[in-house]
């Protein structure tokens, strides 16, 4: 009995000390500032955020903070399935670069963003959902 008390004492003990703060910072992990999802570029990172026909896009360098709309340079195309890829036009509005989709009777589209930013150039593709 006196084994089985220490036993259980030894392990409390142990997850103890691994509950100490940062553990739930990764290193390496990227952070959401708007609540979107991001994906990693070359040159930066590139948040974007889906509400209805509306996409937002943020870009933000790897450290995190995000870019001015006079930073960065976007060309953004849309492709419905089985479509031609079609270019869409941007507006700039409180730090957000902003794509109006048509899905027209499709439920997903699939959007590619090239950016430029001081000359550095990268890449991004992904699916939007209705």
């Amino acid at each position: 009995m006196l084994k089985k008390i220490i036993l259980s004492i030894a392990i409390l003990g142990s997850i103890a000390t691994f509950a100490h703060e940062g553990h739930d910072k990764v290193p390496g992990a990227i952070k959401a500032n708007h609540g979107g999802t991001v994906m990693p570029g070359k040159e930066i990172n590139l948040e974007y955020v889906v509400s209805g026909a509306d996409v937002m896009l943020f870009p933000a360098s790897h450290e995190g903070s995000d870019l001015s709309a006079s930073e960065v340079k976007l060309n953004v195309k849309s492709k419905l399935p089985n479509g031609k890829p079609k270019l869409i036009k941007l507006e700039s509005k409180e730090g957000a670069f902003i794509a109006k989709v048509d899905f027209k009777n499709a439920y997903r589209i699939e959007m590619t963003v090239d950016t430029e930013v001081k000359g550095k150039k990268s890449s991004f593709k992904f699916q939007v959902e209705k």
